[in-house]
Protein backbone atom coordinates (compact mmCIF):
# COMPACT_ATOMS: atom_id res chain seq x y z
CA UNK A 1 0.00 0.00 0.00
CA UNK A 2 1.64 3.27 -1.46
CA UNK A 3 -1.00 5.81 -1.41
CA UNK A 4 -3.48 6.68 1.38
CA UNK A 5 -6.12 5.70 -1.30
CA UNK A 6 -4.97 1.97 -0.31
CA UNK A 7 -4.75 2.49 3.05
CA UNK A 8 -8.20 3.58 3.03
CA UNK A 9 -9.52 0.60 0.92
CA UNK A 10 -7.99 -1.80 3.53
CA UNK A 11 -10.07 0.27 5.66
CA UNK A 12 -13.00 0.27 3.80
CA UNK A 13 -12.38 -3.79 3.39
CA UNK A 14 -13.01 -4.68 7.27
CA UNK A 15 -15.46 -2.44 7.09
CA UNK A 16 -17.73 -3.99 4.77
CA UNK A 17 -17.04 -6.85 6.63
CA UNK A 18 -17.85 -5.51 9.86
CA UNK A 19 -21.24 -3.84 8.00
CA UNK A 20 -22.23 -7.74 6.84
CA UNK A 21 -21.86 -9.43 10.14
CA UNK A 22 -22.28 -6.73 12.81
CA UNK A 23 -26.13 -7.17 12.95
CA UNK A 24 -25.23 -10.60 14.58
CA UNK A 25 -21.99 -9.79 15.88
CA UNK A 26 -22.77 -6.89 17.57
CA UNK A 27 -26.27 -8.80 19.24
CA UNK A 28 -24.64 -11.62 20.31
CA UNK A 29 -21.37 -10.99 21.20
CA UNK A 30 -21.61 -7.50 23.05
CA UNK A 31 -25.30 -7.77 24.49
CA UNK A 32 -24.90 -11.40 25.52
CA UNK A 33 -21.67 -11.45 28.52
CA UNK A 34 -23.08 -15.49 28.76
CA UNK A 35 -22.06 -16.44 25.58
CA UNK A 36 -18.41 -16.02 27.34
CA UNK A 37 -19.42 -18.02 30.40
CA UNK A 38 -18.51 -21.28 28.50
CA UNK A 39 -15.57 -19.76 26.16
CA UNK A 40 -12.63 -20.21 28.39
CA UNK A 41 -9.41 -18.35 27.24
CA UNK A 42 -7.23 -19.95 25.59
CA UNK A 43 -4.47 -17.50 24.22
CA UNK A 44 -3.20 -14.27 25.33
CA UNK A 45 -0.51 -12.01 23.69
CA UNK A 46 1.08 -9.93 25.93
CA UNK A 47 2.90 -6.77 23.78
CA UNK A 48 6.13 -4.98 25.18
CA UNK A 49 6.12 -1.47 23.96
CA UNK A 50 8.82 -0.49 21.56
CA UNK A 51 11.72 -2.32 21.40
CA UNK A 52 15.23 -2.36 19.75
CA UNK A 53 16.11 1.20 18.07
CA UNK A 54 13.08 2.32 19.38
CA UNK A 55 13.54 3.23 22.99
CA UNK A 56 9.94 4.88 23.73
CA UNK A 57 9.78 7.33 26.11
CA UNK A 58 12.71 8.54 27.94
CA UNK A 59 12.45 8.97 31.59
CA UNK A 60 13.41 12.38 33.86
CA UNK A 61 16.36 10.51 34.67
CA UNK A 62 17.22 8.81 31.51
CA UNK A 63 15.22 5.00 32.30
CA UNK A 64 13.86 3.77 28.36
CA UNK A 65 9.98 2.95 28.36
CA UNK A 66 11.16 -0.16 25.91
CA UNK A 67 13.03 -1.82 29.18
CA UNK A 68 9.92 -0.81 31.45
CA UNK A 69 7.57 -2.46 29.34
CA UNK A 70 9.32 -5.75 28.64
CA UNK A 71 10.01 -6.59 32.28
CA UNK A 72 6.68 -5.65 33.16
CA UNK A 73 5.69 -8.03 30.29
CA UNK A 74 7.32 -10.74 30.87
CA UNK A 75 6.41 -10.92 34.58
CA UNK A 76 2.62 -10.78 33.76
CA UNK A 77 3.22 -13.82 31.35
CA UNK A 78 4.78 -15.78 34.28
CA UNK A 79 2.01 -15.33 36.41
CA UNK A 80 -0.51 -16.11 33.85
CA UNK A 81 1.40 -18.98 32.69
CA UNK A 82 1.65 -20.22 36.38
CA UNK A 83 -2.01 -19.73 37.21
CA UNK A 84 -3.80 -20.78 34.26
CA UNK A 85 -1.39 -23.58 32.90
CA UNK A 86 -4.20 -23.95 29.92
CA UNK A 87 -4.01 -20.61 28.56
CA UNK A 88 -0.95 -19.84 26.19
CA UNK A 89 0.99 -16.81 26.64
CA UNK A 90 3.04 -15.23 24.03
CA UNK A 91 5.13 -12.64 23.82
CA UNK A 92 5.46 -10.28 20.64
CA UNK A 93 8.73 -9.85 22.00
CA UNK A 94 10.64 -10.97 24.84
CA UNK A 95 13.99 -9.84 24.30
CA UNK A 96 15.04 -6.04 23.50
CA UNK A 97 14.26 -6.20 19.64
CA UNK A 98 12.02 -3.73 17.91
CA UNK A 99 8.89 -5.14 16.21
CA UNK A 100 6.64 -3.01 13.70
CA UNK A 101 2.97 -1.86 14.54
CA UNK A 102 1.44 -4.50 12.14
CA UNK A 103 3.84 -7.38 13.05
CA UNK A 104 2.60 -7.26 16.88
CA UNK A 105 -1.48 -7.44 15.52
CA UNK A 106 -0.08 -9.78 13.17
CA UNK A 107 1.16 -11.99 15.70
CA UNK A 108 -2.03 -11.96 17.81
CA UNK A 109 -4.23 -12.28 14.58
CA UNK A 110 -2.61 -15.38 13.41
CA UNK A 111 -2.28 -17.16 16.69
CA UNK A 112 -6.08 -16.54 17.38
CA UNK A 113 -5.95 -14.77 20.62
CA UNK A 114 -8.81 -14.34 23.07
CA UNK A 115 -7.20 -11.44 24.31
CA UNK A 116 -4.22 -8.78 23.29
CA UNK A 117 -2.31 -6.45 26.16
CA UNK A 118 -0.21 -3.88 25.27
CA UNK A 119 2.06 -2.76 28.05
CA UNK A 120 3.95 1.34 28.00
CA UNK A 121 4.95 4.09 29.86
CA UNK A 122 3.52 7.22 29.57
CA UNK A 123 5.06 10.57 29.05
CA UNK A 124 4.13 14.15 29.41
CA UNK A 125 5.70 17.90 29.24
CA UNK A 126 4.35 18.10 32.27
CA UNK A 127 6.67 16.62 34.67
CA UNK A 128 3.85 16.35 37.54
CA UNK A 129 1.93 14.35 35.64
CA UNK A 130 1.32 10.88 36.97
CA UNK A 131 -1.05 7.97 37.02
CA UNK A 132 -1.85 4.88 35.17
CA UNK A 133 -4.75 4.79 32.31
CA UNK A 134 -5.97 2.18 30.25
CA UNK A 135 -7.26 2.58 26.28
CA UNK A 136 -9.01 0.89 24.15
CA UNK A 137 -9.58 1.49 20.58
CA UNK A 138 -11.97 4.21 19.59
CA UNK A 139 -12.35 7.84 18.35
CA UNK A 140 -12.30 10.25 21.35
CA UNK A 141 -12.64 14.21 21.06
CA UNK A 142 -10.05 14.28 24.22
CA UNK A 143 -6.56 16.30 23.03
CA UNK A 144 -5.07 14.89 25.47
CA UNK A 145 -6.02 11.00 24.75
CA UNK A 146 -5.10 11.90 20.68
CA UNK A 147 -1.94 12.82 21.78
CA UNK A 148 -0.80 9.62 23.77
CA UNK A 149 -2.22 7.76 20.52
CA UNK A 150 0.09 9.72 18.50
CA UNK A 151 3.40 9.39 20.44
CA UNK A 152 2.33 5.36 20.47
CA UNK A 153 1.37 4.89 16.50
CA UNK A 154 4.81 7.41 16.01
CA UNK A 155 6.64 3.81 16.10
CA UNK A 156 5.85 3.42 12.31
CA UNK A 157 8.22 6.41 12.07
CA UNK A 158 11.19 3.54 12.51
CA UNK A 159 9.72 1.21 10.05
CA UNK A 160 11.85 0.80 6.90
CA UNK A 161 8.29 -0.16 5.25
CA UNK A 162 6.20 2.44 7.03
CA UNK A 163 5.33 3.43 3.36
CA UNK A 164 4.24 -0.22 2.41
CA UNK A 165 2.45 -1.20 5.66
CA UNK A 166 0.09 1.98 6.21
CA UNK A 167 0.36 3.96 3.09
CA UNK A 168 0.84 7.38 3.42
CA UNK A 169 -0.92 7.64 7.28
CA UNK A 170 1.02 10.72 9.19
CA UNK A 171 1.16 9.46 12.90
CA UNK A 172 2.01 13.03 13.69
CA UNK A 173 -1.37 14.84 11.98
CA UNK A 174 -4.32 15.44 13.39
CA UNK A 175 -5.58 14.95 9.95
CA UNK A 176 -5.00 11.13 9.55
CA UNK A 177 -7.32 9.86 12.48
CA UNK A 178 -10.09 11.19 10.09
CA UNK A 179 -10.52 7.66 9.24
CA UNK A 180 -10.79 6.22 12.63
CA UNK A 181 -13.92 7.69 12.99
CA UNK A 182 -15.09 5.49 10.66
CA UNK A 183 -14.33 2.49 12.34
CA UNK A 184 -16.69 0.45 15.32
CA UNK A 185 -14.63 -1.69 17.43
CA UNK A 186 -16.91 -5.11 18.15
CA UNK A 187 -14.83 -5.75 20.94
CA UNK A 188 -14.75 -2.73 22.72
CA UNK A 189 -17.43 -4.00 25.43
CA UNK A 190 -14.74 -6.96 26.46
CA UNK A 191 -12.19 -4.94 26.21
CA UNK A 192 -13.68 -1.72 28.33
CA UNK A 193 -14.73 -4.75 30.68
CA UNK A 194 -10.61 -5.76 31.00
CA UNK A 195 -9.32 -2.12 31.57
CA UNK A 196 -11.27 -1.49 34.12
CA UNK A 197 -10.70 -4.76 35.94
CA UNK A 198 -7.00 -3.92 35.72
CA UNK A 199 -7.49 0.08 36.75
CA UNK A 200 -9.64 -1.34 39.61
CA UNK A 201 -6.43 -3.38 40.55
CA UNK A 202 -4.29 -0.29 40.14
CA UNK A 203 -6.01 1.83 42.41
CA UNK A 204 -7.61 -0.19 45.31
CA UNK A 205 -4.18 -2.26 45.75
CA UNK A 206 -1.30 -0.16 44.93
CA UNK A 207 -2.76 2.62 45.67
CA UNK A 208 -1.47 4.11 41.92
CA UNK A 209 -3.55 6.97 40.55
CA UNK A 210 -6.38 6.51 38.35
CA UNK A 211 -6.82 8.01 35.10
CA UNK A 212 -9.44 5.78 33.78
CA UNK A 213 -9.83 3.89 31.18
CA UNK A 214 -9.75 6.08 27.69
CA UNK A 215 -10.44 5.51 24.23
CA UNK A 216 -8.01 6.59 21.87
CA UNK A 217 -7.19 5.64 17.78
CA UNK A 218 -3.91 3.35 18.75
CA UNK A 219 -2.61 1.34 15.51
CA UNK A 220 -1.89 -1.43 17.06
CA UNK A 221 -5.01 -2.15 19.10
CA UNK A 222 -6.88 -1.28 15.52
CA UNK A 223 -5.86 -4.15 13.88
CA UNK A 224 -6.34 -6.97 15.99
CA UNK A 225 -9.21 -9.03 16.01
CA UNK A 226 -9.73 -9.51 19.48
CA UNK A 227 -10.35 -7.72 22.58
CA UNK A 228 -7.12 -5.51 23.22
CA UNK A 229 -6.02 -2.93 25.22
CA UNK A 230 -3.00 -0.67 25.94
CA UNK A 231 -1.91 0.09 29.82
CA UNK A 232 0.15 3.04 30.37
CA UNK A 233 1.24 1.61 34.05
CA UNK A 234 3.26 5.06 34.68
CA UNK A 235 4.64 8.50 33.58
CA UNK A 236 8.04 7.73 33.04
CA UNK A 237 8.34 11.72 32.76
CA UNK A 238 7.97 12.27 36.56
CA UNK A 239 11.04 11.63 38.57
CA UNK A 240 9.21 9.85 41.47
CA UNK A 241 7.47 7.31 39.26
CA UNK A 242 10.43 6.50 36.80
CA UNK A 243 12.05 5.50 40.17
CA UNK A 244 8.88 3.05 41.10
CA UNK A 245 8.91 2.48 37.62
CA UNK A 246 12.56 0.80 37.47
CA UNK A 247 12.39 -0.78 40.71
CA UNK A 248 12.15 -4.35 40.75
CA UNK A 249 9.42 -3.69 43.85
CA UNK A 250 7.48 -1.63 41.52
CA UNK A 251 7.70 -3.64 38.62
CA UNK A 252 6.21 -6.22 40.34
CA UNK A 253 3.09 -4.60 42.03
CA UNK A 254 2.56 -3.10 38.80
CA UNK A 255 2.68 -6.71 36.65
CA UNK A 256 0.48 -8.64 39.64
CA UNK A 257 -1.99 -5.96 39.01
CA UNK A 258 -2.46 -6.38 35.48
CA UNK A 259 -2.81 -10.10 36.07
CA UNK A 260 -5.10 -9.75 38.87
CA UNK A 261 -6.93 -7.57 36.88
CA UNK A 262 -6.69 -10.49 33.90
CA UNK A 263 -7.14 -13.13 36.47
CA UNK A 264 -11.07 -11.98 37.35
CA UNK A 265 -11.52 -11.80 33.84
CA UNK A 266 -10.40 -15.37 33.02
CA UNK A 267 -12.10 -16.70 35.68
CA UNK A 268 -15.61 -14.89 34.91
CA UNK A 269 -15.24 -16.49 31.38
CA UNK A 270 -14.67 -19.92 32.94
CA UNK A 271 -11.09 -20.60 33.44
CA UNK A 272 -10.07 -22.04 36.69
CA UNK A 273 -6.62 -20.80 38.17
CA UNK A 274 -4.59 -23.67 39.57
CA UNK A 275 -5.41 -23.74 43.67
CA UNK A 276 -3.12 -21.63 45.19
CA UNK A 277 -1.39 -20.20 42.21
CA UNK A 278 -3.21 -16.43 42.55
CA UNK A 279 -1.46 -14.85 45.19
CA UNK A 280 -3.59 -12.37 47.47
CA UNK A 281 -2.10 -9.15 47.12
CA UNK A 282 -2.78 -6.91 50.01
CA UNK A 283 -2.75 -3.88 49.50
CA UNK A 284 0.12 -1.65 50.55
CA UNK A 285 -0.07 1.39 52.59
CA UNK A 286 0.70 4.47 49.99
CA UNK A 287 4.48 5.22 49.80
CA UNK A 288 6.06 7.97 51.58
CA UNK A 289 7.59 10.68 48.98
CA UNK A 290 11.04 9.74 48.02
CA UNK A 291 13.76 12.18 48.54
CA UNK A 292 15.60 13.33 45.85
CA UNK A 293 18.65 11.66 46.48
CA UNK A 294 17.04 7.98 47.05
CA UNK A 295 15.50 8.68 43.90
CA UNK A 296 18.70 9.12 42.32
CA UNK A 297 20.19 6.05 43.76
CA UNK A 298 16.96 4.11 42.63
CA UNK A 299 17.71 5.21 38.93
CA UNK A 300 21.46 4.85 38.46
CA UNK A 301 21.17 1.36 39.57
CA UNK A 302 18.76 0.33 36.79
CA UNK A 303 19.13 2.81 33.91
CA UNK A 304 23.11 2.38 32.39
CA UNK A 305 23.35 5.71 30.83
CA UNK A 306 21.53 8.71 32.17
CA UNK A 307 19.84 11.14 28.92
CA UNK A 308 19.54 14.89 29.23
CA UNK A 309 16.94 16.70 27.63
CA UNK A 310 19.24 19.01 25.47
CA UNK A 311 18.95 22.47 25.28
CA UNK A 312 21.80 23.74 23.42
CA UNK A 313 20.08 25.18 20.20
CA UNK A 314 23.03 24.72 18.30
CA UNK A 315 23.09 21.07 18.24
CA UNK A 316 20.43 21.40 15.58
CA UNK A 317 22.51 21.38 12.51
CA UNK A 318 21.63 23.09 9.16
CA UNK A 319 18.31 21.54 7.44
CA UNK A 320 19.10 22.98 4.42
CA UNK A 321 19.06 20.72 1.20
CA UNK A 322 22.26 20.71 -1.09
CA UNK A 323 21.58 22.07 -4.65
CA UNK A 324 19.54 19.26 -6.69
CA UNK A 325 16.30 17.92 -6.86
CA UNK A 326 16.40 15.33 -3.90
CA UNK A 327 18.51 14.44 -1.11
CA UNK A 328 18.66 11.61 1.07
CA UNK A 329 19.73 11.19 4.50
CA UNK A 330 20.13 8.06 7.17
CA UNK A 331 17.12 7.73 9.66
CA UNK A 332 18.49 6.08 13.01
CA UNK A 333 16.50 6.93 15.83
CA UNK A 334 13.42 8.45 17.30
CA UNK A 335 13.12 10.05 20.72
CA UNK A 336 10.50 11.61 22.71
CA UNK A 337 13.08 13.76 23.78
CA UNK A 338 16.23 15.81 22.31
CA UNK A 339 18.86 14.13 23.42
CA UNK A 340 22.71 15.23 24.17
CA UNK A 341 25.01 14.52 20.65
CA UNK A 342 28.02 14.70 22.73
CA UNK A 343 26.81 11.09 24.52
CA UNK A 344 29.04 8.17 23.43
CA UNK A 345 26.02 6.88 22.08
CA UNK A 346 26.43 9.31 18.86
CA UNK A 347 30.45 8.98 19.23
CA UNK A 348 30.21 6.74 15.52
CA UNK A 349 27.78 9.27 13.73
CA UNK A 350 28.62 12.49 11.45
CA UNK A 351 26.77 14.81 10.50
CA UNK A 352 23.63 14.51 12.79
CA UNK A 353 20.10 16.12 12.21
CA UNK A 354 17.41 16.62 15.19
CA UNK A 355 14.46 17.37 13.44
CA UNK A 356 11.31 18.20 15.81
CA UNK A 357 8.41 16.35 14.36
CA UNK A 358 6.15 17.63 17.24
CA UNK A 359 5.97 18.37 20.72
CA UNK A 360 8.09 15.39 22.54
CA UNK A 361 8.68 13.57 19.17
CA UNK A 362 12.32 14.26 17.35
CA UNK A 363 13.64 12.42 14.53
CA UNK A 364 17.70 12.02 14.51
CA UNK A 365 19.38 11.56 11.09
CA UNK A 366 23.00 11.50 9.50
CA UNK A 367 24.46 12.98 6.45
CA UNK A 368 22.97 14.69 3.06
CA UNK A 369 23.48 12.54 0.05
CA UNK A 370 22.67 13.38 -3.81
CA UNK A 371 22.56 10.17 -4.76
CA UNK A 372 20.73 6.65 -3.68
CA UNK A 373 24.05 4.63 -4.16
CA UNK A 374 25.69 7.50 -1.80
CA UNK A 375 23.14 6.58 0.49
CA UNK A 376 23.88 3.05 0.47
CA UNK A 377 27.33 3.03 2.03
CA UNK A 378 26.27 6.06 4.19
CA UNK A 379 23.42 3.46 5.26
CA UNK A 380 26.29 0.47 5.82
CA UNK A 381 28.46 2.88 7.63
CA UNK A 382 25.37 3.70 10.59
CA UNK A 383 24.47 -0.02 10.43
CA UNK A 384 27.95 -0.93 11.39
CA UNK A 385 27.42 1.18 14.75
CA UNK A 386 24.90 0.26 17.33
CA UNK A 387 22.00 1.18 15.15
CA UNK A 388 21.42 -2.11 13.08
CA UNK A 389 17.78 -1.22 11.61
CA UNK A 390 18.76 2.50 10.67
CA UNK A 391 17.29 2.90 7.28
CA UNK A 392 17.04 5.55 4.13
CA UNK A 393 14.72 8.28 4.07
CA UNK A 394 14.45 11.17 1.17
CA UNK A 395 13.65 14.84 1.06
CA UNK A 396 12.55 16.91 -2.34
CA UNK A 397 13.96 19.95 -3.09
CA UNK A 398 11.46 21.59 -0.34
CA UNK A 399 12.50 19.48 2.08
CA UNK A 400 9.14 17.59 2.06
CA UNK A 401 9.77 14.17 3.07
CA UNK A 402 8.93 11.68 0.01
CA UNK A 403 9.28 8.03 -0.52
CA UNK A 404 12.42 6.79 -1.70
CA UNK A 405 11.37 5.38 -4.92
CA UNK A 406 9.78 8.89 -5.67
CA UNK A 407 13.12 10.14 -4.95
CA UNK A 408 15.09 8.11 -7.51
CA UNK A 409 13.03 9.04 -10.11
CA UNK A 410 13.67 12.68 -9.46
CA UNK A 411 17.54 11.32 -8.95
CA UNK A 412 17.13 9.93 -12.82
CA UNK A 413 15.24 13.21 -13.62
CA UNK A 414 18.11 16.40 -13.00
Amino acid sequence: MCKINDFLKGAQKYLIIGICVSGFLVFSMLTSSEVYANKPIKVVVIDAGHGGHDPGAIGYSGANEKDIALAVALNVGKRISEAFPEIKVIYTRNTDVFVELKQRAIIANENNADYFISIHCNSAPNATSMGTETFVMGMDKNNANLAVAQRENASILLEANAEENYGNFNPTSNEAYIIFQLYQNVYSERSIHLAKSIQNEFSTRIHRKDRGVKQAPILVLWRTAMPSILVEVGFISNKEEEAYLVSKKGQDEIAKSIFNGFAKVAEGEGNKAVQGAIEKQEAPKPQATQTQEEIKQQVEETVKQNVKEQSNVNAQTNTQLPNANVCYKIQFLVSSTRQDLSGSKFAEIKDIEIEQLKENLYRYTSGHFSTYQEALAGLENIRNTRYKEAYIVAFDKNGQKISVNEAKNLEKSK
